[in-house]
């Protein structure tokens, strides 16, 4: 069901661009994330909580390191580098399974076939990147360009609007206007990163997301399925046959 959240009565601008998130938005890797960390505290006694989840969502892995070993007390046990080579290790077996995220395909092959220039900059290393699209990669063809977390360009991770305005700067004619690009997020630092690029965002949220951490976007919509392309000047999905 779509929860919607439109900013009031505000007109939207009518995109030119589209800019996809990957983790959590596209693709359902988030929860191989959680699994991981969720392993690592219980030898320390702790929980992983979706407080915690909410904040690391987004960021450059070192970045989300920091604070998880920070915020939850065990950064003289374990250093931020050691708990990312640790979980590197189990990560690396699941995230070849990576599921695609209802209505990804759809939405992706919709804009493309309308000749929307589309993109996806997400926090992901190169590494990583490919694991987790290996079973996608016809759908990531269709994308004009995709920006990495390791990109040169990127200096700082999300809510740092580096990575979008990379991404802008990519598309034939490059860069793009801000104020036409649409972006698609499932992370709070994802949504401030965009709003601090200048960008619209839909946000798709997991639904265990507290509310308090989605008020930055232009709308909220429980999946992909529920996106109007008409709503900001796109062109309409076909009728179902």
């Amino acid at each position: 069901m779509a929860n919607l959240n439109d900013g009031g009565d505000a007109r939207k601008p009518n995109i030119s661009h589209v800019i996809f998130d990957m983790d959590g938005l596209l693709l359902d890797t988030e929860k191989f994330y959680t699994e991981v960390q969720e392993i690592i505290l219980a030898r320390f006694n702790k929980k992983f909580d979706w407080s915690l989840k909410a904040k690391m969502m987004g960021m450059k892995a070192i970045e989300a390191a920091h604070v998880f070993v920070n915020e939850t007390g065990i950064s003289d046990s374990l250093s931020a580098e050691d708990f990312l080579i640790e979980r590197e290790d189990m990560l690396r077996t699941m995230f070849p399974t990576s599921e695609l995220m209802p209505g990804a395909s759809r939405l992706i092959k919709h804009l493309h076939s309308k000749g929307i220039p589309i993109c996806v900059a997400t926090g992901s290393h190169k590494r990583h990147f490919e694991l987790k699209t290996q079973m996608h990669g016809e759908l990531f063809s269709l994308m004009h360009h995709i920006v990495l977390g390791d990109d040169p360009e990127v200096k700082k991770g999300k809510p740092s609007p580096d990575i979008f305005l990379a991404a802008a700067r990519r598309f034939e004619g490059g860069p793009i206007d801000s104020s036409k690009a649409l972006v698609f997020e499932d992370a709070p630092s994802g949504v401030s990163a965009a709003k601090n690029a200048g960008m619209s965002v839909v946000m798709v949220p997991d639904p265990r997301l507290d509310t308090s951490f989605q008020t930055e976007a232009d709308q909220i919509l429980g999946s992909l399925l529920d996106f109007n392309p008409t709503e900001w000047g796109l062109p309409p999905f076909a009728e179902a046959s």
